[in-house]
């Protein structure tokens, strides 16, 4: 964090309005579809899609023991999260690309 001359600390700079409306709408997303996840695992729902059946097929011709994720979520639902997540840090590292990378000029 940066301070300014007389010692107060300034925000961040990419820290803008924008950018707590994006993380706002996509914490909130992803809220969604973490209930939504856990509706369909208390209820036994099959969520199943290709990914699920790709993956198990992948893993018994190659004989390796299936793979658990970080965080598991019935269904499509874990793609969906990733998918929803990289869109609003897309859309936040894309507003912010020259707060981010840009020199600062020397006075």
């Amino acid at each position: 964090m940066r301070t300014d001359k007389d010692g107060a600390v300034e925000t961040a700079p990419w820290f803008d309005p924008f950018t707590r409306w994006m993380l706002i709408i996509m914490f909130t997303i992803l809220a969604i579809i973490f209930v939504a996840a856990k509706y369909m695992d208390v209820h036994n729902m099959q969520g199943g899609g290709t990914d699920d059946t790709v993956n198990a097929m992948a893993s018994r011709v190659a004989g390796a023991k299936a793979a658990h994720p970080f965080v598991n979520l019935p269904g499509d639902a874990q793609v969906g999260a990733f998918s929803v997540a990289n869109f609003f840090a897309g859309l936040i590292v894309g507003h912010n690309w020259k707060k981010l990378f840009e020199m600062e000029k020397k006075d």
